[in-house]
């Protein structure tokens, strides 16, 4: 810690000796965003205080949720400050040391996807310009059309004759009939180009780096209308983990170390997916990860809602367990950068599922009560919120480089009712797991009433928050200031919500 704040203000001060590639280039944008984070917090403090000290207590069951949502968010700012407070970059064509020769496995596992998709990826694995390579399907579709593809193009097939442990468990049973010093990860509708490993091989030169994940990019709709693109996570939050060692597989794209995963056991077969889990046993065991910030794989995602949620919900699921049942914060081997970076992954999921909708809800019950959970003049109130709501909005665009836009909040914030769902799902499932079935990401149309069931908590808030406005309008006469701020966050869930509602209803027309 001592070493980190000298490290610090050294680099405040100019006088710091940049070793890391962009670290110097990057510099200005750090520096303003870290001091921008500061006067967050310090807003933030003041703006909670000023709320207890003004609560009207009266109102216990409105002032309770509110106050623990604000201060919930503020622990969620802290996490994410210290996520993006420094990232580490890497150079496009990978570090500059030797590169040794390493035997490489192809995982390509596949579950009943379309044969033409399989396909696509597999060309592109047998097209990586690396030499000792093999590359293997593994088929838990039982499916001989995709054996007779893999004889077509000469690579290796493995079909298990059982198949538990859904995705973990089919990369275990290739682990272990395999031999390749490095496996090279991918999904059945991730194509691969053909530098992917040799702008990567050379991390393993180091001893102790057992995996490097890849930026991911997908062939999306025009406009990226569900941010499936995930620009935050790829472009300033992995970034961001990998400064602390604390980059984490996202389970395509990946390159492993044989040797890291036989010392914990194979692939992870706790969650629904290896991916997370994994990364936090081989850095509990004392591997590094890097995280390389340039993609060599396009795939793609869900284009729907139906396909979407369920996706988001089992990532949200996984992440929500292993922060409930295997947590980060008291797991040995992890150092206590590393349990924060791991923490926030689920608590982020917690955060949106659990308590987003108290600030969707708290407008509402003042506009039609004519109550508020403050007791000072809503002039008092403007000047104790601003600060921090500016600050905040001005940190967050500096230290994610401007990606962070409103149309991506509205993706998140939209996915509440996955998350809140996700959350319960978790906290029931210690021992075992949910049902599960592979996210089929394309091709599929929905009936009207599936998309409806989706956003159906939207379109109620939605409604809820304009008859509260009109309702406000027609009946509050003496309180201006308390008319105008309820009627702004009444109209900021409005704003929030509708996009997720259009985009579930209309998919052809948004």
């Amino acid at each position: 810690m001592k070493q980190k704040i000298r490290n610090w203000m050294n680099d405040l001060l100019g006088r710091r000796t940049y070793q890391r590639y962009g670290e110097k280039e990057k510099r200005k944008t750090r520096i303003s965003g870290q001091l921008f984070s500061i006067a967050v917090v310090l807003a933030a403090l003041f703006y909670l205080g000023w709320c207890f000290v003004n609560a009207q207590w009266q109102h216990w069951y409105m002032v309770v949720p509110f106050l623990v949502t604000e201060a919930v968010f503020f622990l969620l700012f802290l996490l994410w400050g210290n996520v993006l407070w420094a990232k580490r970059h890497h150079r496009p064509d990978g570090p500059p040391i030797e590169k040794k020769k390493f035997s490489l496995d192809i995982f390509i596992p596949v579950s009943g996807e379309p044969v033409e998709i399989i396909e696509k990826t597999l060309k592109g694995a047998v097209s990586i310009d690396y030499e000792n390579k093999t590359v293997y399907v593994l088929d838990d579709g039982e499916d001989d059309q995709v054996k007779s593809l893999c004889e077509q193009h000469h690579v290796e097939y493995i079909r298990r004759p059982t198949h538990e442990n859904r995705k973990a468990g089919n990369l275990n049973y290739a682990l272990q009939r395999t031999s390749g010093q490095l496996i090279l990860t991918l999904d059945a509708d991730q194509v691969a180009r053909p530098e992917i490993i040799d702008r990567i091989i050379g991390y393993f030169s180091l001893s102790r780096i057992g995996f490097v994940q890849t930026l991911q990019t997908f062939r999306l709709p025009e406009g990226d209308p569900w941010s499936n693109s995930d620009m935050v996570f790829y472009g300033v939050m992995m970034p961001g983990k990998d400064y602390d060692n604390a980059a984490f597989s996202c389970g395509s794209g990946v390159v492993y170390r044989r040797e890291a995963l036989e010392s914990i056991g194979g692939f992870s077969t706790w969650n629904f997916v290896e991916d997370v889990h994994t990364s936090m046993l081989l850095h509990s065991k004392g591997w590094r990860s890097v995280y390389h910030d340039k993609s060599y794989t396009e795939g793609t995602s869900p284009d729907e809602i139906v396909s979407h949620t369920k996706q988001r919900w089992q990532w949200a699921v996984d992440s929500i367990r292993i922060m409930l049942w295997d947590s980060p914060l008291f797991k040995k081997g992890l150092d206590a950068y590393q349990r924060m970076q791991y923490f926030h992954i689920g608590f982020h999921y917690v955060v949106f599922g659990i308590f987003l909708p108290v600030f969707f809800i708290i407008p509402i019950w003042a506009l039609f009560t004519h109550h508020f959970i403050l007791k000072e003049p809503f002039w008092r109130y403007i000047i104790a919120r601003t600060p921090y709501f500016l600050l905040y909005l001005l940190s967050n665009k500096i230290t994610t480089y401007k990606l962070h836009t409103f149309k991506r909040f509205q993706a998140q914030a939209g996915l509440f009712a996955v998350f809140f769902s996700a959350f319960f799902a978790a906290l029931f499932s210690r021992k075992r797991l949910p049902r599960y079935t592979v996210t089929q990401k394309t091709g599929r149309r929905h009936s009207l009433g599936a998309r409806m069931t989706k956003c159906l908590p939207h379109i109620v808030l939605i409604l809820l928050s304009i008859a509260a406005i009109v309702y406000g309008l027609t009946t509050i006469r003496n309180d201006y200031w308390f008319l105008v701020v309820n009627v702004f966050w009444a109209s900021w869930t409005i704003a929030v919500l509708w996009r997720f509602v259009a985009l579930s209803l209309f998919p052809q027309r948004t």
